[in-house]
């Protein structure tokens, strides 16, 4: 499985590197924006032990690049730095601090942009997250009488986005994006080695960018 997942990122890329070869013909360019991104989670779990798990905010620096076919229709790959969230606990363990994770949320959209001056998108695709150095605490250690450690499963879901470029020089604009993306993982708590709970966490966050754009 996570084989074809790593082949269908790869076609995905592909296919955006080679549609500058396609488009050049029209005119067609690259837009670039880079910003502060806020990921806030709708976050909702499954139970485990007695109670669920939520994940908290966090704030980083985030990065697209789309390739424009035309005036109005176009590619967008978003990235960012690495993203670190504290994950806690919810209803009976409340209080409870159970670790972290980072995570890495790639998201390959189509997009249609309108206006004049100030230009309007809106997008829709496909995100696709991986977690990585997932750690758990002394807390948890505590709470369940033993070694724990913690593993989320990557995400594959669909994305939607919302944004807007204002110009604030000849070649700069002032950029605002807000998308909204799936993402469901099973987590697997594990004890001394061996998994002793799994639960289906739902992070389905909001992220807002602010920074600014300009075209190549």
């Amino acid at each position: 499985m996570l084989i074809m997942k790593k082949k269908s990122i790869a076609l995905a890329i592909l296919a955006v590197l080679s549609a500058p070869t396609m488009a050049a013909d029209d005119g067609s360019n690259w837009v670039f924006r880079t910003g502060v991104a806020h990921v806030s989670p709708n976050d909702d779990s499954g139970s485990v032990l007695g109670g669920g798990v939520g994940v908290d905010a966090d704030t980083g620096l985030g990065l697209s690049f789309t390739y424009m076919f035309d005036d109005e229709w176009g590619f967008e790959i978003l990235g960012a730095l690495p993203f670190t969230h504290d994950i806690k606990g919810t209803g009976v363990l409340t209080g409870l601090d159970i670790g972290e994770t980072k995570h890495l949320p790639p998201t390959f959209s189509v997009v249609y942009q309108w206006g004049n001056e100030t230009t309007y998108h809106v997008g829709a695709g496909l995100n696709y997250t991986t977690f990585f150095d997932e750690e758990t605490t002394p807390a948890l250690d505590t709470a369940l009488a033993g070694d724990t450690g913690l593993s989320l499963d990557d995400s594959f879901g669909l994305a939607v986005k919302f944004g807007f470029d204002t110009p604030i020089s000849e070649d700069w604009t002032f950029s605002g994006s807000v998308y909204y993306m799936n993402i469901e993982t099973d987590a697997d708590v594990i004890l001394d080695g061996a998994v002793a709970a799994t639960v289906d966490v739902e992070i389905n966050p909001w992220v807002v960018m602010l920074g600014v754009g300009t075209t190549f």
